[in-house]
């Protein structure tokens, strides 16, 4: 795209300072700023991203986006202007098929009194200036960060009068902006490429049309803005032009009073989508956050029990060697406590079952003798035969009446008869404090012969 050198001080993005605006120029988009009174331009580009304009910016829309149609609508009480303005577009089907979905702005330019049938005083009819935007901008126009969008001619000043024009340059294509008492009413671009006889028979038939409507009467003036000199070419253009003209340079956009700010559908759409992303994505944080601090308060329960179990076996295995010796210490106690205790001692229970069997006091019990003699700290077991039955009983009776075996609580089944007619016995001593398993004595048959 060849560059055309503009009259203006040439800047850097970081310093724009006061009201930006991403216009489109004769070339390409142009970035435009006012500091300390003095026009600033940066540009042309060919798409408004290269020139990465700042937040809140202007963006300034070419004829090409939007149809300006100039309106006139009855004034009648309890009826909003709006609301006949959108009436009228509808029955020209300029809003299409779904005219809520239409972005449309409208601004009052003149009001005058009209004629009414069958009435004697006469009406008011109100002059509007209406743009619709025909469709979607281009994907590389549409800017996120942009806060406000107006028509390229409403931020341009009139060339003054009641009624003026301007020819200018947009984006490699000419268009005329229309004005009245001030005002931007309609933007109209041309067929034609070059300014030639042709394109002046455009614009005198243009302005004959807006003429007849009763919308811009009496032009005072159109100007051409163009960079550097006219040329010969342009010079006949001009000249046969059926209205004053004349020639300026190129002007700053500004600020129009009131904003129409006609924001395209499919950059709200967009902001939208964005919002809704940014609610979901604040939603999946929020879900991991809370996820993260459940794995972590997990992780404390669980991590917890198990310092302190690592901690009580560091402690023990610290005291491991005293406990030892403390486990060790007490076992040779309880060895000693059998050998000081006579009636825990090995040897001495031995003699104390046995003495009956042996000596003559107590009283001799005959015909028994032990056969097995099995002693530990849990229990005292005795085996052995009798004579007879009567004899082995007197021997139990002795066992549970001896104050030296009063430590033991004592049991036994019923005895076995033998074939040559002893009877084998057992009987069982459990130190006094230990639990004695329940079972009746004599659990056994007394005449069953063992084999």
């Amino acid at each position: 795209m060849k560059k055309k050198v503009l009259k203006v001080k040439k800047i850097k993005g970081k310093n724009l300072s006061g009201p930006v605006f991403v216009f489109p120029g004769p070339e390409g988009w142009e970035l435009w700023s006012t500091a300390d009174g003095e026009a600033q331009c940066m540009g042309p580009a060919e798409d408004p991203q290269k020139l990465r304009a700042p937040d809140q910016a202007v963006v300034c829309l070419p004829s090409r986006c939007f149809l300006s149609v100039p309106l006139w609508i009855s004034v009648e009480e309890g009826i909003a202007p709006r609301d006949l303005a959108k009436i009228a577009l509808e029955a020209r089907n300029m809003l299409g098929a779904n005219p809520e979905a239409a972005v449309w702005g409208m601004e009052s330019i003149r009001t005058e009194p009209v004629a009414v049938a069958g009435q004697d005083e006469p009406g008011l009819r109100q002059l509007e200036a209406t743009a619709i935007l025909a469709g979607p901008l281009e994907e590389n126009w549409l800017l996120e960060q942009a806060g406000r969008h107006e028509i390229a001619g409403r931020v341009l000043p009139a060339p003054g009068g009641v009624s003026s024009a301007v020819l200018r340059k947009e984006l490699g294509r000419w268009v005329v902006d229309f004005y009245s008492g001030g005002k931007w009413l309609h933007t109209q671009p041309l067929l034609a490429r070059e300014l030639q006889a042709g394109t002046a028979t455009e614009v005198g038939a243009l302005l004959a049309q807006l003429e007849a409507e009763g919308t811009l009467p009496d032009l005072s003036m159109l100007a051409l803005r163009e960079e550097g000199e006219a040329g010969a070419g342009v010079r006949e253009f001009l000249s046969l032009l059926p209205c004053p003209v004349r020639t300026e340079p190129r002007v700053a956009p500004r600020l129009p009073a009131g904003p129409w700010d006609l924001q395209p559908p499919l950059l709200t759409e967009r902001r939208l989508a964005k919002t809704e992303q940014a609610k979901k994505t604040r939603s999946i944080r929020t879900g991991l956050a809370v996820y993260v601090v459940l794995i972590l308060a997990a992780l404390v329960y669980f991590a917890v029990p198990l310092i302190q179990l690592q901690k009580v076996e560091r402690e023990l295995a610290g005291i491991a060697p005293e406990a030892g010796k403390i486990r060790e210490a007490s076992q040779s106690w309880q060895e000693a406590a059998v050998l000081v205790n006579p009636k825990m001692n090995a040897l001495e229970l031995l003699w104390e079952v046995a003495r009956p069997l042996i000596e003559k006091d107590p009283g001799e019990i005959d015909g028994v003798r032990l056969t097995t003699f099995d002693f530990n700290t849990k229990r005292l077991l005795l085996q052995g035969e009798g004579k007879d039955l009567e004899q082995t009983e007197k021997y139990f009776e002795w066992l549970k009446k001896e104050p030296m075996l009063s430590e033991y609580q004592w049991r036994h089944p019923q005895p076995t008869l033998l074939p040559n007619g002893n009877a084998r016995f057992q009987v069982e001593g459990i130190p006094a404090g230990a639990e004695v398993a329940k079972e009746e004595e004599g659990g056994s048959d007394a005449n069953v012969v063992a084999p």
